[in-house]
């Protein structure tokens, strides 16, 4: 995906490109670790931003507070994976161990990722928005975790913001709606990963499957 992205940045002048990651890079799959770096090294030339996602959120959480009843929910929720790949049995004392193994640079890295980004008129977040709430209000919680009542709001949003989102995983990217994208595929369960090229007031989606 990197790749393709890299070659339509190269079609429309990588100085001038954004590079914008919704978050989710760890868990429920063989690689967290490379889709970590992957999106910490960003494509060359062009500006690169990951949000931070709440599986990325609940791993810090845990890192700077151990909780056994989150634990035992990051778990469930795809965190055994994340684990398994790292060689680290979650039960023990692996705080340690796993700092050492994502290194300093990535955790350094990790604290310092945003809940949402503004360009202009597009408000890219991890989960979604509460309608109810100004943006500058909003709350960790709800940027990286909400669900409903956000995926039944049609917008339009604040201010004439377009929300460009992830976390909820659907069959179909729905480009439709000027108010709200969902580029969430489910990769991990489909195969398809999908990113989205605005360019020019255009719109051109990008996927690729395995």
């Amino acid at each position: 995906m990197h790749l393709g992205i890299a070659h339509e940045f190269h079609l429309i002048s990588p100085g001038a490109a954004h590079c914008i990651h919704l978050g989710d890079l760890i868990d429920r799959g063989p690689e967290s670790l490379r889709a970590l770096s992957l999106a910490m090294q960003g494509i060359p030339g062009a500006t690169n931003c990951t949000l931070i996602g709440n599986h990325e959120h609940r791993l810090l959480q845990l890192l700077c507070a151990p909780d056994a009843k989150m634990m035992d929910r990051w778990l469930a929720n795809g965190g055994t994976e994340f684990f398994e790949e790292l060689g680290v049995d979650p039960r023990g004392r692996w705080e340690e161990r796993v700092s050492e193994l994502l290194g300093g640079d990535m955790i350094e890295w990790l604290h310092s990722l945003p809940l949402k980004l503004q360009l202009g008129k597009l408000l890219f977040v991890h989960a979604g928005i509460d309608v109810e709430v100004p943006i500058d209000r909003q709350t960790a919680e709800t940027l990286a975790w909400i669900r409903e009542p956000w995926l039944s709001s049609k917008g339009p949003y604040e201010n004439g913001l377009a929300v460009i989102h992830g976390h909820t995983p659907i069959t179909e990217v729905v480009l439709s709606n000027p108010h709200r994208i969902n580029l969430d595929t489910g990769a991990c369960e489909t195969g398809v990963l999908s990113a989205l090229l605005i360019h020019g007031g255009r719109m051109k989606l990008l996927q690729t499957s395995h």
